[in-house]
């Protein structure tokens, strides 16, 4: 056991170079090789699961949400990563990621935690396949995996026997499912890892899954942790999560400069360009600048700055530096056409609110002035009000402040500013 539990994982392995160029998204290939930052985000998760290991049980449920491009997804790969090292067969651990779509069958989601907790166990046995003598916690481990497996197999399509009638989710409540599951995950400990939170589904039955996951999960040792858009703690509220723990909502802003500037800087140091100290600093931080500290502008813009490198042998000077700056920003530009693209009202709408936002303090806009700025708009598409912020707020174009409910800002500065030059009018002078 370390003197500190669950501390942050080491740096995941660096993938080939060419491999890493071709990502298109940071979260399709499992960690991020140049995750850096996040110290206190994590240290909320550490907190919450070291309790778990302390028996607190239920209450600690955790929420992580953030525009899209915040690092959402890496965050909750480091967590994981974090609960699979620390698994060991005499205390094993299991991380389960949890669709969020699944969360209103309490079936489905019995089914996603034995089926890890397998898993688990065969990570364990296959990491200790070299030793000669396997250990009696080991076997016993072992034991209860094949037991997981058989109660799976065995049970003609519903988990211990939880079918009713042709559906098998008919008449199951959360609660029985999760009894029943106790039986045989008890002697694990347990976090479950729901992504794309926001798309929780609401309704009754989704309603009790929450309350086992979050109040009192009958009797298996677990901690729920939701990663989401910047609309999930809301959305969980009407699914039934409406007590949350002190300091376990977590709203995930912009990396400070020294954080960007690291993760930067590792890029160049794993793919080894070359160039003198004096230049690759200066790459580095008009790079981080140029970022803002958005996670996946940091890995756009490094991913440009490799092309330029790359291109002219490997090196990194002064000569090159406008070209990389370029590059990056096309790179970000071009992220931004996909979020416009993905809103539902005609770019000069969000024109406006953009100019809108650059004269209102700290640019922020209440709900009742943003409203009215866009009623017309409304009125003229035969929209409706809560749908245009939902889909607002899940495609980044803006974001509720941490400081007060119902008070919306655009949550990437240089998103402002290229919706305030986009080449259409805005709606006002439709």
């Amino acid at each position: 056991m370390n003197e500190k539990p669950f501390p942050k994982p080491p740096p995941a392995d660096p993938l080939p170079l060419e491999t890493w160029l071709r990502r298109t998204d940071r979260s399709e290939a499992g960690r991020e090789p140049f995750f850096r930052g996040r110290d206190a985000e994590y240290e909320v998760y550490r907190s919450a699961v070291t309790s778990l290991d302390e028996g607190i049980v239920g209450g600690g449920t955790m929420v992580f949400q953030g525009a899209p491009g915040a690092g959402k997804s890496a965050l909750m790969a480091e967590c994981m990563e974090a609960v699979r090292r620390h698994s060991t067969p005499e205390e094993p651990w299991v991380a389960v990621a949890m669709d969020s779509g699944s969360l209103n069958s309490p079936v489905d989601v019995i089914e996603a935690l034995v089926e890890a907790a397998n898993a688990e166990g065969e990570r364990l046995r296959k990491k200790a396949s070299g030793i000669s003598v396997t250990g009696k916690a080991l076997d016993e481990l072992l034991d209860r995996g094949r037991n997981l497996y058989r109660e799976l197999s065995e049970r003609g399509g519903g988990v211990f026997g939880l079918s009713v009638g042709g559906r098998r989710d008919e008449g199951v409540t959360a609660g029985r499912a999760f009894r029943k599951a106790a039986q045989l995950l008890g002697g694990y400990h347990i976090v479950v890892c729901v992504d794309e939170a926001q798309n929780t589904p609401v309704s009754v039955s989704t309603k009790g899954v929450m309350d086992c996951l979050h109040r009192d999960p009958q009797g298996i040792p677990l901690v729920a942790a939701f990663f989401g858009l910047s609309d999930t703690q809301s959305v969980l509220r009407e699914c039934g999560l409406s007590r949350f723990a002190s300091r376990r909502v977590v709203t995930l802003d912009p990396l400070p400069h020294d954080d960007s500037a690291c993760a930067i800087r590792s890029v160049f140091d794993t793919y080894g360009f070359t160039g003198t100290q004096e230049d690759r600093e200066v790459w580095v931080n008009k790079l981080a600048e140029l970022s803002q500290g958005w996670p996946q502008h940091i890995n756009r813009v490094a991913v440009a700055a490799c092309d330029i490198s790359r291109a002219n042998g490997g090196r990194i000077d002064s000569g090159h530096l406008d070209e990389a700056m370029a590059a990056g920003e096309e790179y970000k530009n071009e992220y931004y056409a996909d979020q416009l693209a993905a809103g539902t009202q005609d770019p000069g709408l969000y024109k406006q609110i953009a100019l809108a936002a650059e004269s209102s303090p700290e640019g922020i806009l209440s709900r009742p002035v943003l409203r009215g700025l866009i009623l017309s708009a409304l009125e003229n598409s035969q929209g409706n009000f809560d749908d245009f912020l939902a889909n607002a707020l899940h495609v980044g174009l803006l974001a509720q402040t941490k400081q007060l409910p119902h008070h919306y800002h655009i949550p990437i500065p240089s998103f402002g500013d290229y919706l305030r030059a986009l080449p259409v009018e805005s709606a006002q002078r439709i």
